[in-house]
């Protein structure tokens, strides 16, 4: 398998890509709602015969990027000319406030023309978690100043250093795509709260672990970058002191 894989984020991966996981979801045995139930664990599924719904042309992408006032690098803006998104939503189930499993559906890859809601909630997500452990797990790094005293004023905070911070693109779920600078080869970030980790050297790196298990990529196959400094993470302004 490794050597067929191609070794670089181009066309030829993607419709690699593209043909691998839509063979995969023909033939997807995706977990019903009875399943989580019995687990008792909540979660998302891919649904059988899902399929990538196509790219979309660079006037289209160039409105995405005025809406949501960003710049795509250059690799994820192939992705989207590529593939984009997908046709079907993901399906599962979640415990309610009442603690009863209720069955949910939600965007895998985001639809940038579709999924408007789900976006903003993921770029709030950013400020929303740290503030959460703002609250509740004393949060509160030296190099974010003194701490105001009112929660109000925490918040604002938070909200004014994660805007003036580089850059993110939601991608899917809590993976963040590092857009500044605007080049390729940035490293896709897994973000809950101030849990934050490297996901993926880089978008060819991170297909590849996000969904080589789904196509039968074993986890020696995959290739990374032959000279990865890890400790030139850690100087991404304000991500990096997570990381």
């Amino acid at each position: 398998m490794a050597n067929s894989i191609p070794q670089h984020f181009d066309e030829a991966f993607l419709r690699w890509f593209q043909e691998r996981t839509e063979l995969a979801w023909q033939s997807y045995q995706t977990r019903t709602f009875e399943d989580f139930v019995a687990s008792g664990v909540g979660g998302r599924d891919w649904q059988q015969g899902t399929c990538w719904s196509g790219g979309l042309s660079e006037q289209e992408i160039v409105a995405v990027e005025q809406r949501f006032h960003t710049h795509f690098p250059p690799d994820y803006r192939l992705f989207l000319q590529q593939l984009h998104s997908v046709d079907r939503l993901l399906v599962g189930a979640r415990y309610a406030d009442d603690n009863t499993m209720i069955p949910i559906t939600a965007p895998s890859f985001y639809h940038w023309q579709r999924d408007t809601e789900a976006i903003e909630a993921a770029y709030a997500w950013l400020v929303k978690g740290l503030y959460f452990d703002v609250q509740h797990a004393n949060l509160w790094p030296q190099s974010w100043g003194a701490k105001p005293a009112s929660a109000e004023a925490q918040e604002a905070r938070v909200r004014e250093l994660v805007s003036a911070a580089p850059k993110l693109i939601p991608i899917l779920g809590h993976r963040y795509l590092l857009a500044e600078p605007c080049k390729a080869g940035n490293p896709v970030l897994s973000i809950y709260q101030s849990d934050m980790v490297v996901y993926g050297d880089n978008l060819h790196n991170f297909f590849l672990k996000e969904f080589g298990g789904l196509f039968g990529v074993k986890s020696f196959e995959i290739p990374r970058l032959a000279l990865v400094d890890f400790s030139a993470y850690e100087l991404i302004p304000f991500w990096g002191e997570f990381l």
